[in-house]
Parts: structure tokens; C-alpha cells; sequence
């Protein structure tokens, strides 16, 4: 459940939520839209129906099952759900983020309240599968661990997955008529499968802690690397692993932070039954480096705790295979931190390489390694760098702005759904 709604119901928070809460913050602060939010719950918050109701500070929300866990899987009672809620709330525009859901493809069925969904487009989920196992070796891509053979969820059965939601996204592509993105990439992925669907351009707004604050060379901690996700192979930690030796002949100090799960973790027998055939391998890779003391998992963050690891890190990374437009880099450059970016996706849309971020290769671990270096033998570069990102991500960002594209998006989604 998104945090903003989570203490008012008194369930476990999530922390997936970053492009809402800016948003929402900005909604909240003008005061001039009537909004309500709606979004997957488990069984177990569901006390006396299938659509769970409240409303916080003036604004109404609605909570309706679906399976968090295997979004690859669809369930057609989504649609009575969310058409029951349209009922309910009728709205004039229904905002709905990301392609690969259940729920974008349900309320896309939901009959003449289709006609007034504005599908947000977050990934490119063709791209991501396509590009999903990330060079891993072949031998790791077929192995599995017991873990993985138990939750039929071994790195081949992920991409399936993934092939799965991005068939999905495709297919809600097709039936929206309105979409909004914010890069070239994901435009002509909504052109290339929908030439009628009308695309409107819309920058991300992101969590407010992020427009205060800077980094500062003089304030981090030398050499570490700050990385904000490292569980599946699509975010690329193996590839700032492989890359590490590297570094570590010129920066012997160096370290890597993963905001996330720790998926290597294997100290008792329950953490090793545990352990996923990817965490297996980043294992493997830690072992066979001798970097046991140079990679720390930091575990599930919230938006200050993240903001307190931009600031302390010497650099962020980002390996991916894939990305659209990551809001972790956006927070990291707002910050005027120097970034080093896979040149993937949307990425080249974000920022100018060389000038504002470096992009590398994706998948070449001595290409982001060298990066990395340049990074750290230069303060004066890194804090160009980080000065330079800061000023693109503060136009990209500025919340004024975005808000009043969003307010006339809405308006021209309701004025053509008529």
C-alpha cells in the first residue's frame, strides 16, 4: 500500500511509490483538482469487501485486490472492481501509472469509462524483457536454486514473466486512446504500437525532500558507489561487480551501497534455502573479488533515507540493461550528484553525456569501471558534473511546471473523451 495512505490504515508500508507522492504532493499544495487514488491491496486488508474505502485530508481512496506478487498473472473480476470504483467516484479523467499491470488492462475494459484513462507509461516493458538477463552467463541463467524451483521463479521462469507483462502492456497500448510519458524512447514505443493513441509529454515530479539539499565533495564519503537497486539482473549489480577489480587497483577504499533487499544474504540455513539463483550468482561474484567487505546491502528505504545515501556516496551508478526514466537518477542529479548511467532506453533523454551525467555501455563492466575512475581522480569534474546535472534535472523536475502540464492534460483528456 503507497505510504501516504499506509498509517491510515495501519498496514505495512511501500516504499514504490516515488512518481505518486510528487505528484500528490503537488495536488495537495494547489488545492484546485478533486482527486481520489485507488490501488492493489492484499486479501489480508480487505476486512469487509472487495474494494477497501477511506479518505485522508479531504481525499478519497480505494484500495482492490490484486496479486502484488505475480502482476504477470490477470484476473478479470479487476474489472468489476474498478468499475464499481469509476461508479462510485466518476471521474472525468482516470490516471492510470504503468502499462504492464493487471489493473491498467482491466480498466481499459471497464466499457465507457475506458474512454477517459490517460495510461502513464513508466518502462518500455518490451525492452525490458528483451534486454532482461542482462549478459548474464548462460550456465547461471539456467541454473536454479531450491528457492527458485519452489516459487517456480528461477531467472528463465523472470523473463517469462517479464515477456508475459510486456504482451500485457502491449495489449493496453493498443486499447488506450490517451498516454503521457517523458522521453523519446517511450513515445515511439506508444507510436510504434498505437499511431492513434494521443501522446502527451510529462515530466516527473519527485518526492518533495529531494528539492532541498545538495551534494558536496568535501561531505561524501570518498569512493563509495551508491547504487538504488540490485535484485533482479535487469538493474546490473553484476555488472558494478565485474567492473570492481577494476576500480580497486586505482581506489583500493572503494565501496558499492545497494538500497534494497540483500539477496546475497546466506549466513544460517534459512537464509541459504532462501537465496535466489541471481543473489547465488552476486554471491559468487563478491567471493571470487574478495569483496566481502566492499558491498553493503542497505535494505527497503524511504525517500529521506535514500536522500542521506545520495549525499554520502562519491558517485551513483546505474547498470542497467534497460531503464525509461529512472527516478532514482532524477533524484541523484537534482542533488548535483555525478551520476554514471547504462546509455540504454530513455536515459539519453534525461541528460547530455560527458556534460550533465556519463553514459556508458551497457553489460561492459570495464567501460562503467573507467567511468567511475574518471569520476573519482577529479573532484572538480565530479562537481561539474553533479553542478551541471543539477541544473537539467531542476528544469526536468520543476514541480511548478509539471503540475500545470498535468492540469492541462486532464483537461484535454476530458474535453476529447466526451
Amino acid at each position: 500500500m503507497p505510504s501516504m495512505f499506509a498509517d491510515e490504515m495501519k498496514v505495512k508500508k511501500q516504499h514504490k511509490e516515488g512518481w505518486i507522492a510528487g505528484a500528490f504532493h503537488e495536488v495537495k499544495r494547489n488545492g484546485d483538482l478533486e482527486v481520489a487514488f485507488a490501488f492493489p491491496v492484499e486479501r489480508e486488508e480487505l476486512v469487509e469487501s472487495d474494494i477497501l474505502r477511506g479518505e485522508k485530508d479531504g481525499y478519497k481512496y480505494y484500495g482492490f485486490l490484486e496479486n502484488t506478487l505475480h502482476p504477470e498473472d490477470y484476473d478479470n473480476s479487476l474489472e468489476a472492481s474498478l468499475g464499481l470504483i469509476c461508479e462510485e467516484f466518476r471521474p472525468d479523467v482516470i490516471h492510470c501509472y504503468g502499462t504492464e499491470f493487471p489493473h491498467t488492462l482491466a480498466i481499459l475494459r471497464t466499457g465507457d469509462w475506458s474512454k477517459r484513462v490517460l495510461i502513464h507509461v513508466q518502462g518500455v516493458m518490451s525492452a525490458c524483457a528483451r534486454e532482461y538477463y542482462a549478459g548474464l552467463p548462460k550456465k547461471v541463467r539456467d541454473s536454479v536454486t531450491f528457492r527458485d524451483l519452489i516459487r517456480k521463479d528461477s531467472i528463465t521462469e523472470q523473463k517469462e514473466k517479464y515477456d508475459r507483462r510486456a504482451e500485457r502492456a502491449e495489449t493496453a497500448m493498443k486499447a488506450a486512446s490517451f498516454a503521457c510519458g517523458r522521453t523519446a524512447f517511450d513515445k515511439n514505443a506508444v507510436n510504434t504500437v498505437n499511431p492513434s493513441c494521443v501522446y502527451y509529454n510529462l515530466n516527473e515530479t519527485l518526492r518533495s525532500c529531494f528539492y532541498e539539499g545538495r551534494w558536496d565533495i568535501n561531505e561524501c564519503e570518498p569512493h563509495r558507489i551508491f547504487i538504488s537497486q540490485g535484485n533482479i539482473p535487469l538493474k546490473g549489480l553484476h555488472i558494478l561487480l565485474n567492473a570492481m577489480p577494476y576500480i580497486l587497483e586505482k581506489y583500493p577504499d572503494a565501496k558499492i551501497a545497494v538500497a534494497g533487499d540483500d539477496v546475497v544474504r546466506g549466513n544460517s540455513l534459512k537464509d541459504r534455502i532462501k537465496l535466489p539463483e541471481y543473489g547465488k550468482y552476486l554471491k559468487e561474484l563478491i567471493t571470487k573479488y574478495d569483496l566481502q567487505d566492499k558491498v553493503e546491502f542497505l535494505g527497503a528505504l524511504d525517500a529521506k533515507s535514500m536522500k542521506k545515501q545520495y549525499l554520502k556516496a562519491n558517485v551513483f551508478v546505474m547498470p542497467s540493461s534497460m531503464e525509461n526514466s529512472p527516478n532514482s537518477l532524477g533524484e541523484a542529479m537534482i542533488l548535483g550528484m555525478p551520476c554514471v548511467a547504462s546509455e540504454v532506453g530513455g536515459i539519453p533523454s534525461l541528460a547530455e553525456n560527458g556534460k550533465e551525467v556519463l553514459l556508458v555501455p551497457s553489460c561492459e563492466p570495464e567501460e562503467l569501471a573507467k567511468a567511475i575512475v574518471d569520476i573519482f581522480k577529479d573532484p572538480l569534474y565530479a562537481s561539474v558534473l553533479g553542478e551541471n546535472a543539477a541544473k537539467r534535472a531542476s528544469l526536468t523536475h520543476d514541480r511548478e511546471a509539471n503540475y500545470k502540464m498535468l492540469k492541462w492534460i486532464y483537461e484535454e483528456v476530458a474535453k476529447n473523451s466526451r
